[in-house]
């Protein structure tokens, strides 16, 4: 019984580990840029809005940044 509460036990943390491994580790890598980028315009002034989010909204704004860079145009958050 207790044998079999604890294997259960490690492989659920181990299946949670490797899901939050394969998920936030590229997340990270793709917020990176757009964190360096808001970092160098908040130095400037602009975009103090986008400061506080969550790290899903950063990557949603990061979308919007790169589309922005591939067309050309400015950022519209």
């Amino acid at each position: 019984m207790f044998t079999t509460v604890f294997t259960v036990l490690i492989a659920s943390l181990a299946i949670g580990f490797a899901v939050s491994i394969i998920i936030f580790v590229p997340l990270t890598l793709y917020i990176i840029p757009y964190c360096l980028w808001l970092g160098v315009q908040n130095t400037k002034g602009k975009y103090r809005h986008l400061q506080d989010g969550n790290c899903f909204r950063m990557a949603r704004n990061a979308t919007r940044l790169y589309g922005s860079w591939i067309c050309h145009k400015a950022p519209v958050f």
